[in-house]
């Protein structure tokens, strides 16, 4: 526990200045974690060759950056729906992908599809990271923003581990009712329901609060109810999607970077849908 504690510490430390500091500072912290999801879902995979790491990360550069094909492409404000690019990127990544499985004799359409998959998804969950930081007028409001995303997704987590640690100690192990035993066995029906519900109340509460204090578009109450439950429950799905990759390469944590913690992908699973879902409802709404 006291590891933990200390490696959460470092953390935090280590990320706020990035976060704070503004979007190109933001695009930094986004290319570390990009070099450091690659490396974590191609390592658990233990026959993945070298140079699928390098395509692996160039392919998701190019999805999170638009680089290097497009004029301002460093325009991360432009959203997952107007400036996103996937059909060219996809294409470009099925036949790299494919052609592999006919070049090298110890890849298989299965590891293809896996590189592709993970890559895909690690890329565009990070833009997703990039685009709410970038919004606003002031330095700050991306940060409120993406402070409230990550804020929701930390309290679902929270709340969902103590509330069913409470229904295990009050109803007893043989009558709580598992979410998904063979994922996570752990995880209670129950204490989800306690996560989604204190997380979407307290994150209306905040997005009611304090967003009407900055330059992004201030909704009615109903919609910052929507969107604290989306994230809520897609929060909790993004660490099972996650969950279920490990289990099925039969490893604990995704690597041992962050002592206490696993790895960074440890950290950021349910981040990395839950910014992809965010940014899609801003973009939308």
């Amino acid at each position: 526990m006291k590891q933990r504690i200390i490696t959460g510490i470092f953390i935090f430390l280590f990320t706020v200045p990035f976060v704070i500091f503004g979007t190109y500072s933001f695009a930094v912290f986004v290319l570390l974690l990009l070099v450091a999801g690659v490396y974590e879902f191609l390592h658990i995979k233990k026959d993945t060759p070298i140079y699928i790491y390098i395509l692996s990360f160039i392919l998701g550069y190019l999805i999170i950056f638009d680089l290097p094909f497009f004029e301002k492409s460093f325009d991360f404000s432009s959203g997952l729906l107007t400036n996103y690019h996937l059909n060219l990127y996809y294409l470009l990544a099925l036949l790299v992908v494919f052609s592999l499985t006919i070049i090298d004799k110890g890849n298989t359409p299965f590891s293809a599809i896996y590189y592709m998959l993970v890559t895909f998804y690690l890329a565009i969950g990070l833009k997703g990271m990039l685009f709410l930081r970038s919004q606003g007028e002031s330095i700050n409001d991306g940060t409120i923003l993406f402070g409230y995303v990550i804020l929701v997704t930390c309290l679902t987590d929270i709340f969902a581990y103590f509330g069913g640690m409470t229904c295990y100690k009050l109803l007893g192990e043989e009558k709580v009712h598992k979410l998904a035993p063979k994922i996570s066995p752990k995880k209670t029906i129950e204490g989800a329901l306690i996560g989604t519900i204190i997380a979407t109340t307290l994150g209306t509460v905040f997005a009611i609060l304090v967003f009407r204090h900055t330059s992004l578009v201030v909704y009615p109450f109903y919609y910052y109810i929507i969107i604290s439950l989306a994230l809520a429950i897609f929060g909790q799905i993004g660490d099972l999607l996650l969950s279920i990759n490990k289990r099925h390469f039969g490893v604990k944590d995704y690597s041992n970077l962050l002592p206490g913690h696993g790895g960074v992908l440890d950290r950021i699973d349910s981040l990395l849908l839950n910014s992809l879902v965010a940014t899609i409802l801003i973009c939308l709404l």
